[in-house]
């Protein structure tokens, strides 16, 4: 690794001076020698498959004199490039611009591996030059655009942003771009309304970290600590889904990569592409365990119940310490009715995995819905336990409590839920309907304000909470 990381670090040293110069030096020689001179030096592929090392030989062989040396040496960059070899590939890429100057992907996907590094600087003319090759191209737009802004240029960040929602008036991306401005100027609520459309377009996968500081900027810290809450449960951020580099999956040996790819193809909505792009890492790596627990959830999304039982039990096989698969498995045995199954699923599981804060949770919804709430308080109480900053196993012993009529021992609960996870939705819920059962009308309205502002509590939820108060109260609460 460190090897690699070093040609890494010289070969940005380089390009920032290439950039510099406009690749002049490739100017000197004819097509050949460039093509040629392009050819990196191979560096250590052994710790892939072999597979990879022929492809490469081939690429190189055909770069050096076979009929089709540019398609030879666009193959070998992007072999490079999908396999984490940055500095070769952009040898290769340099090359192409020259041979191959109407080729936009050429500077795109050296841009990235340039701007991946921090050259920002070095980034932005080939980023503009893959703009012009590509004006229909929605990301290199939009990456164009983050560099700008990246580099203080605001102003034609704007007009890049501007552009693309004049293509695609919601895009959350170039939404998020121009919040960023509004917020560096100081224009809270011009922030605040393109960055609820960006959260909602996005699924809370962008812009729910610039929220808070936009609603305390005006006033609304309820609404702030909502998004918190939020946060807390949300997901990693996904960049810009962006075809041409995920045209390089079918290049990449590295079974973690292809991991990644495949959640990406699976955030955006294409779960099938996302088993496609799996099925290569599960090839490669058939005993990783975390790749069949991840095909399981993607078959799971597709209601193929039967492949997805079959990969979270293979998970349990090789990994048995792994919580997550035991629970999923139970999980599933309990959607599709086998009752009994599911409860040996997390029987074996709490013997492989007791320090499992999930399965002790497990359990206790389990035992709670067979009405054997004595031993469910009690694997709830072993879930706080093991994990006391997380409210879910509060809410659930409290509903516990309320159904043996201990109404004190619930709303404690509640508190406690209230305290690890401010602005909980579900502890809102409870704590709203508990006031209007009360018929206790200040508590309603106090906890209902809450209900409303927090985006977690569903729409359903909400409503039914609504209904509940005009029938207890004679009125609405607004």
């Amino acid at each position: 690794m460190k090897p690699r990381l070093v040609r890494w670090a010289l070969a940005a040293l380089v390009l920032g001076g290439l950039a510099a110069a406009g690749y002049g030096w490739w100017r000197s020689g004819d097509r050949l020698a460039i093509v040629v001179a392009g050819i990196p030096r191979r560096p250590d592929l052994s710790g892939l498959p072999a597979e990879l090392a022929r492809r490469v030989g081939a690429c190189e062989q055909r770069a050096q004199s076979g009929p089709d040396r540019i398609a030879a040496l666009g193959e070998l960059g992007r072999l490079y490039n999908a396999n984490g070899f940055f500095a070769e590939a952009s040898q290769c890429y340099q090359a192409l611009l020259q041979v191959d100057p109407a080729d936009p992907h050429w500077p795109y996907l050296l841009a990235t591996i340039v701007a991946g590094y921090g050259q920002l600087d070095d980034a932005l003319p080939l980023w503009r030059r893959a703009v012009k090759g590509a004006p229909g191209y929605t990301p290199a737009r939009l990456r164009l655009g983050d560099t700008l802004l990246k580099t203080n240029q605001s102003a034609e960040a704007a007009g890049v942003y501007t552009a693309v929602l004049a293509r695609e008036p919601q895009n959350p991306y170039a939404l998020l771009g121009l919040a960023r401005i509004d917020v560096e100027a100081g224009r809270w609520a011009a922030a605040r309304d393109r960055l609820v459309v960006v959260v909602q377009e996005s699924n809370y996968g962008i812009g729910y970290d610039l929220l808070p500081t936009v609603y305390e900027h005006l006033g609304q810290a309820g609404a702030a600590e909502a998004i918190r809450a939020r946060n807390k449960a949300s997901g990693a951020f996904f960049d810009v889904p962006d075809p041409w580099l995920d045209e390089l999956n079918p290049d990449c040996y590295d079974s973690y990569r292809i991991s990644a790819a495949a959640g990406t193809a699976d955030h955006a909505g294409d779960t099938r592409a996302a088993i496609q792009i799996l099925e290569r890492a599960l090839i490669l790596a058939p005993d990783k365990a975390v790749f069949q627990y991840q095909m399981a959830g993607f078959y799971l999304r597709q209601r193929d119940f039967a492949t997805a039982r079959k990969h979270f039990e293979r998970c349990t096989v090789l990994a048995p310490d792994f919580s997550d698969g035991w629970a999923q498995l139970a999980d599933l045995l309990m959607k599709i009715g086998d009752r009994a199954g599911s409860e040996r699923v997390l029987t074996a599981g709490l013997a492989k995995c007791p320090g499992s804060p999930g399965l002790h949770l497990q359990r206790a919804n389990q035992l709670n819905a067979a009405g054997r709430y004595p031993e469910a308080i009690e694997e709830f109480k072993q879930a706080i336990h093991l994990r006391p900053d997380e409210a879910e196993a509060h809410i659930s012993l409290a509903g516990v409590y309320f159904q043996l009529d201990r109404t004190n021992d619930g709303l404690a609960e509640i508190d406690e839920a209230l305290k690890v996870e401010p602005e909980h939705p579900g502890a809102l819920a409870t704590l709203a309907y508990n006031a209007i059962n009360n018929g206790d009308e200040a508590g309603a309205r106090k906890w209902l304000s809450h209900v409303k502002q927090q985006p977690r509590v569903a729409p359903e939820v909400r409503d039914v909470l609504l209904k509940a108060f005009a029938e207890r109260f004679g009125r609405s609460p607004d």
